[in-house]
């Protein structure tokens, strides 16, 4: 019994810590809804459930009488508790729940249609950002939207908002079905090819939130994730200023080598980097890429080690990625190449 009181208590602890994925301790408005609703119905459900536990218990320890005492088996009786426990109770529950979920839908923040462009429409909130979230197999590419599109920035992978305003996402697949899920601030919302779909986030705390594609869509799903940053108002023009400046040049020797391998290599064919002569569009552009957390669609930390190994062994760390094993360089050629990567801030 003192085992079974000790795993009941663990798993309740357990139950209260927070994880990053953790949808039911909210940061912003559109995931506070789900959460209330989550923890609504996970009362509702225990309570029913604790109705129920209760009426067993009851039953199984109440006082027995012999076969002789007992009514007959064509007696009347007990359709009393049928109604309560088979239909009363579940029909309670289900009306709170149902009733519940059409409130939080009417209130949940909903994104402006039908512009591409920030807006000032009297519907909208003038100067909303409207970012553009495009899923592939495997990772999510965020195009930053403005007027005029000149001022437009590309960022695989990291997502930045502005703290405390609502931000509109528009959400496309560039293959097959995605879903961009970040449970802190917003439910799944599938990528459908061929339709778009918006929806409004906000963050109400600084940090960094993390994300992943919700729908399973091929071999390497489960590593095709994404980061949300919430930065302050200063922090957020700074990373817009920093993503929208030229390409950094080499300040070591060693970098400027990686240049010219990168810009001679099979890189240049798949990724671009501004300001150089690498414009290609089938991986992520590269321009910033040392001022980015993590790589590889979100799953590996940008550090030396990473990255070599990516640029060697990508179908090691995620096989059938686009990006192919590049092991035609020499040791002293990648160590100039993530020299070089290293300097793209």
């Amino acid at each position: 019994m003192r085992r079974l009181a000790l795993s009941i208590a663990t798993a309740c602890g357990l139950a209260g810590c927070a994880s990053p994925q953790d949808y039911m301790h909210a940061a912003g408005p559109a995931a506070r809804g789900l959460a209330s609703l989550g923890w609504l119905t996970l009362a509702a459900f225990s309570a029913a459930s604790v109705v129920v536990w209760v009426l067993i218990l009851w039953i199984v320890m109440r006082r027995r009488g012999t076969l002789d005492t007992h009514a007959p088996i064509d007696a009347d009786g007990g359709q009393r508790w049928i109604l309560i426990g088979g239909f009363a109770i579940p029909v309670a529950v289900l009306a709170i729940v149902f009733i519940s979920t059409l409130q939080t839908l009417r209130a949940y923040p909903m994104a402006c249609l039908g512009s591409t462009v920030p807006s000032t429409d009297a519907l909208c909130i003038a100067g909303v950002p409207l970012i553009r979230v495009t899923g592939q197999q495997w990772w999510f590419e965020a195009e930053y939207l403005f007027d005029p599109p000149a001022l437009n920035i590309t960022a695989p992978t990291e997502i930045h908002i502005p703290l405390g305003r609502p931000v509109d996402i528009e959400l496309r697949t560039r293959d097959v079905i995605h879903s961009f899920w970040v449970p802190k601030l917003h439910g799944k919302v599938d990528l459908v090819p061929g339709m778009t779909n918006r929806i409004r986030i906000q963050a109400d705390r600084p940090g960094l939130y993390q994300g992943e594609c919700g729908e399973y869509c091929g071999a390497q799903h489960a590593k095709m994730r994404l980061q949300v940053i919430a930065d302050t108002a200063d922090q957020f023009q700074a990373w817009l200023v920093a993503q929208r400046a030229a390409v950094a040049q080499p300040t070591s020797e060693e970098a400027a080598q990686g240049r010219e391998v990168f810009e001679r290599g099979a890189c240049a064919a798949c990724h671009t980097v501004r300001g150089t002569a690498a414009h290609g569009q089938v991986g992520p552009d590269l321009t910033h890429v040392a001022s980015r957390r993590y790589i590889a669609g979100g799953t590996l930390e940008n550090n030396t080690a990473n990255l070599a190994a990516w640029v060697t062994h990508a179908q090691s760390l995620k096989p059938a990625a686009q990006m192919p094993d590049l092991t035609e360089f020499t040791g002293t050629q990648l160590r100039a190449l993530v020299a070089y990567l290293q300097s793209l801030k």
